[in-house]
């Protein structure tokens, strides 16, 4: 087998400052740095070495990486792709409402043709972004897209609520306990989870212990907050069911955990003080509190799943500023 050298790139990940000096080059790869070679020694009568272009960032499998996985360029691609996946939501949704039926999106509708090009952009590697600060900025996007798609400019909270959208933060949990369940208990023969559990054996088991931008820190965070048993199999009258299905199961077992905790969130976030006025959240919480006693927030409330339109509904309840002026909205004749 021939390495094909015109082709093949080098990015060097954790490289210290010392190893980067001792190549002659900077703190980053650049130009000036000594570049990589394959040595071919074949023939022995004229061995050969060819240079390898160095990156200093690298995608794969639509991941971009960088040399100290930061996972800050990921971001900005994951909230890239997104918007041109809502420029394709509104223009579909603009121009079946405009063709010769008049067929106008009802708002589940065109909630799900949202979910299934733009939101898979926002959650395909969640579970990778480390940093508060990045998934704050892809929570922002993700409001504003949803928002513009269902031309509902109300209060986000209200409006995550009632469409059955947890805070990224809160589906990421999901997505780590999910990938430890998968690597420990149904697919423990893989690749993927011998060295994960190669790599467990090495780490410290206190959580204190471990660096809070590694994967096992949130991992073990994340099925900290959902109080799972690390060492046991949650689901033992299930192990003669095929993968597929314990791993669904166990989904559905730790979104209902999640909403749980979510709707904690939305009640704190709602409290007011004694003869403080009420804002938007809190008006949402009296407005929506019987629909908030769902086990699983993350389906759609209720009145979004009958075959009506509604969109006004939908925003009165989240208190639209087109419906709700801003500046009455804490008017206790607007809740």
């Amino acid at each position: 087998m021939q390495i094909n050298t015109e082709k093949t790139k080098i990015m060097a990940f954790f490289e210290t400052p010392t190893l980067l000096r001792a190549r002659g080059g900077q703190h980053q790869p650049s130009p000036t740095m000594a570049p990589f070679h394959v040595y071919s020694p074949f023939p022995t009568s004229d061995p050969r070495s060819y240079p390898i272009h160095e990156v200093s960032q690298f995608e794969y499998l639509g991941l971009i990486l960088n040399p100290k996985l930061t996972m800050h360029l990921a971001t900005v691609e994951a909230i890239r792709r997104a918007s041109q996946g809502q420029a394709l939501a509104l223009a579909v949704s603009y121009s079946l409402r405009y063709d010769k039926n008049s067929s106008q999106l009802t708002p589940i509708q065109n909630l799900g043709l949202w979910k299934s090009i733009v939101l898979p952009h926002f959650l395909q590697n969640l579970r990778y972004i480390h940093s508060d600060t990045d998934i704050k900025k892809m929570q922002s996007s993700l409001n504003l897209s949803l928002a513009r798609v269902l031309h509902v400019y109300g209060d986000h909270t209200g409006l995550l609520a009632d469409t059955g959208l947890p805070p990224l933060q809160l589906t990421r949990y999901v997505h780590l306990a999910q990938l430890h369940f998968r690597l420990t208990i149904t697919r423990p023969d893989t690749l993927p989870a011998l060295l994960f559990k190669k790599l467990n054996s090495s780490l410290p088991l206190r959580l204190t212990n471990l660096h809070t931008s590694t994967l096992e820190y949130h991992i073990r965070y994340a099925t900290h907050a959902f109080k799972i048993d690390l060492q046991t199999d949650p689901l033992p009258d299930m192990t003669s069911q095929p993968p597929k299905n314990r791993e669904r199961a166990f989904r559905n077992m730790t979104r209902k955990i999640i909403s749980t905790l979510w709707k904690g969130q939305l009640y704190n976030a709602a409290r007011t003080h004694a003869g403080q006025p009420l804002g938007r959240k809190a008006s949402y919480i009296r407005i929506a509190h019987d629909d908030l006693q769902r086990l699983d927030l993350f389906k759609p409330a209720q009145f979004l799943r009958i075959p009506h339109n509604q969109l006004p509904f939908l925003r009165l309840r989240t208190q639209a500023t087109n419906y709700i002026p801003t500046h009455l909205h804490l008017s206790n004749t607007h809740t």
